[in-house]
Order: C-alpha cells, then sequence, then structure tokens
C-alpha cells in the first residue's frame, strides 16, 4: 500500500483552463552574483533577455555567512536597472553579527531594493569555532527586518523538507512562524518531483497557512552535476529522469532536447498542483529559462 499518495492534480489548474481563461504565468528568476567581469557581462546579457518575461522579477543569491553581501548587492543593483523589473536580494544571516545583517539590509533600502529573501542559512564553509552571535533563526531576522523598513520580505521553503529538521511537521511549523514573524510569501527549495510540491501544499494548508508558496524550477541541464547538487540538498531523484538522461551516455545529441523537453514537464506538473507562479534558476544561464518562459506562454 502506498503510505505517502500523489496528492490530485485539480481539474481547474490544468493547463487549458491555465493559459486559454487566465493568463500569463507568473515568473521570476534567480541569479548569482558574478566573479569577474565576463561572468558581469553574462549576467547582465541574462537579464537583458529575460526581462521582458520576468513579470515578477528577479533575485540575487548570497553565500554561506554573508560571503558575498558586496556582490549581491551590486548583482541586485545592476539587474534593478538594467531591467527595470523589481529584484529581491537574498540576505543570509548566519556568520553575521545582527549588526552586520541589518546593516547589509540598510545599504539594500538605500539601493533602492526593497524585496528581501530572509534565510538563516548554512554554516559558512572552512570557519571553525564559534560564530559572531547575530540571528539564530530565520524568524528572528525577518521581525527585525519587518521594524527596520517596509520590506516586501520572503522566506525559504522546504517541500522536502529541511535536512536539519526531525519531520515535515516540525519544519512546516518553522515556516509559519517565519511567516507570523512578517514575511509576505515563500519560495521553495527546487524539488525533481513535483508531486512533493503538490503534498507539501496539502500539508502547509493543513497547518493554517495561505500565504503564496512559489516553486523553484531548476532547468535540468547537465545532469550528472544537478544530479549530485540535489543529492547533496537531500532532493529526490526521481527514477525517471535517471531513466531518461541515461540515454545521453550513448547519445549526447540528445541532451539539450531532453533537458528542454523535463525542465517544461516538470513546470507544467507544479502548476497543476497549485503553482501561484514559478521562480526559474539561471545559473546565470539565459536560453533554457527564456525557452521555458515563451513556452508558460510568456511571449
Amino acid at each position: 500500500m502506498d503510505m505517502n499518495p500523489s496528492p490530485a492534480q485539480p481539474r481547474s489548474a490544468l493547463l487549458r483552463d491555465l493559459y486559454e481563461m487566465h493568463g500569463k504565468v507568473p515568473l521570476s528568476f534567480e541569479l548569482f552574483p558574478p566573479h569577474s567581469a565576463d561572468g558581469r557581462n553574462a549576467m547582465l546579457e541574462t537579464v537583458e533577455r529575460l526581462s521582458p518575461m520576468a513579470s515578477r522579477g528577479f533575485s540575487v543569491t548570497m553565500g554561506a555567512g554573508g560571503t558575498t553581501r558586496s556582490g549581491t548587492f551590486d548583482a541586485a543593483t545592476d539587474a534593478a536597472t538594467q531591467s527595470g523589473r523589481p529584484v529581491m536580494a537574498h540576505l543570509t544571516a548566519l556568520g553575521l553579527s545582527r549588526d552586520e545583517a541589518l546593516e547589509t539590509a540598510d545599504r539594500f533600502w538605500e539601493g533602492g531594493i526593497r524585496r528581501i529573501l530572509a534565510l538563516r542559512g548554512d554554516r559558512p564553509r572552512g570557519v571553525s569555532g564559534p560564530l559572531p552571535p547575530g540571528f539564530a533563526h530565520a524568524s528572528d531576522l525577518v521581525a527585525a527586518l519587518r521594524q527596520q523598513h517596509d520590506f516586501d520580505i520572503a522566506v525559504a521553503a522546504y517541500p522536502e523538507k529541511h535536512p536539519e529538521a526531525d519531520t515535515m511537521d516540525e519544519d512546516i511549523v518553522h515556516l509559519r512562524e517565519k511567516l507570523d514573524a512578517g514575511a509576505n510569501s515563500a519560495f521553495c527549495q527546487f524539488v525533481l518531483d513535483p508531486a512533493a510540491y503538490g503534498r507539501f501544499l496539502e500539508d502547509c494548508a493543513r497547518h493554517g497557512i495561505d500565504a503564496p508558496i512559489v516553486p523553484g524550477v531548476m532547468p535540468l541541464e547537465g545532469w550528472p552535476r544537478l544530479k549530485r547538487f540535489a543529492q547533496s540538498n537531500c532532493t529526490k531523484v526521481p527514477d525517471w529522469l535517471d531513466r531518461l538522461f541515461a540515454r545521453t551516455e550513448e547519445t549526447p545529441e540528445l541532451e539539450p532536447y531532453l533537458a528542454a523537453t523535463a525542465t517544461v514537464e516538470q513546470a507544467r506538473r507544479l502548476i497543476a498542483y497549485g503553482a501561484p507562479g514559478l521562480h526559474i534558476y539561471t545559473m546565470n544561464r539565459w536560453p533554457l529559462p527564456l525557452a521555458l518562459a515563451e513556452i508558460m506562454g510568456q511571449g
């Protein structure tokens, strides 16, 4: 007996109804701070190509321990200037003192960045010993940001449970605490099994959570690397994706076509499970995210 059944896909959210009656799929795109002049040019080209499709704007990541604070600020303001779209800057608190975290938020505000993804984050690699006293939990950071400026604050959600949480219910309680502290929405770590997102929405609803929970979509390029990354983040890897990309070992020419087709299938299933929009990881590359946006009705 299946003890963890997939949730039913609601007919009212299926694609014909969505595309023909309700219009375009809201999309946002994630960038990372570049490390060189060539990287900055590549990021800005990605922003330029995707701006017409980015109805919900862009986000810019921050390294563990706030290690890319300046790079995050520069990339966020560059993206906002280039696109004219809203940009959400990540703020990773673990490894920063309270003053450092809030000074970073002040700089974002002064630079015109009004959206923040508030994260506790992971312990910085290679750093031993005690960390600076700061925000121990993302909910504490959210509450402080809410007092500081009128930010639009988002937080992270984990459809397959945060690795440090003992149970899914415990993890959803933590999500509820972050929302109650003043966050307006949540963005999910990417999933490769859209049914996990559907189950997560149902579990959140049972806990009284009605804030928008936007799933992350990872373009399925470079499968061996992506699979290792997923496994390192405790993301379930469906057998069908392994079987699909096994075909590229003998016929590598198929890889870009299979990657595009599988990414579109993932996006469609997430929408069918009730996603209010999609947050697409670009890795600062635009071709597959742009193709996905065209197919999802943004063109």
